[in-house]
């Protein structure tokens, strides 16, 4: 069986070292029930160039309709970009990662997102410790550390990052 590739736009949301998370409802197909960041799915004719805010603007507008309650949401940068297939699904995934920022807190879509919180790397890492982690959490831990907004990487320890 051969399933699509999933494409999706990932948005961080973070005031130096402390970012905000999001938890998945329990409805959600793909890591139901994890602390994660913004995400939604796009068709890859949707973003031909992951630098064009404009075209990227249009898929986080949707984000922000259907799961954030309206509140708006501006596209700061594109911060990096992913793929893997080694994820619980065993399907190929392809992230791309952008900072963003809204003018104020979100009304979350309880069907995608059931709670959010502003979290340290310590607070997540011990908030998350059982949990598995995904893509976007490695792409944010990795360009958080790498460009300086955290002193280490700070994912927890799961099947699918090994030390």
């Amino acid at each position: 069986m051969t399933t699509q590739p999933i494409y999706a736009v990932i948005g961080v949301r973070h005031k130096g070292p402390s970012t905000f998370y999001v938890k998945r409802s329990l409805e959600m197909e793909n890591y139901p029930g994890v602390w994660s960041l913004f995400s939604i799915r796009y068709r890859p004719e949707e973003l031909l160039d992951p630098n064009d805010l404009q075209a990227t603007g249009r898929i986080f507008e949707r984000m922000s309709a259907e799961r954030l309650g309206g509140v708006p949401v501006r596209v700061k940068e594109h911060l990096t970009e992913g793929a893997s297939d080694e994820n619980p699904m065993n399907q190929y995934v392809s992230l791309q990662l952008y900072e963003i920022d809204l003018p104020r807190e979100p009304n979350l879509n309880p069907r995608y997102y059931t709670e959010s919180d502003w979290l340290s790397p310590e607070e997540y890492e011990d908030r998350c410790a059982e949990q598995r982690c995904g893509l976007c959490l490695r792409l944010w831990s990795d360009y958080a550390w790498c460009m300086g907004i955290t002193d280490r990487p700070f994912i927890p320890h799961t099947p699918h990052h090994a030390d």
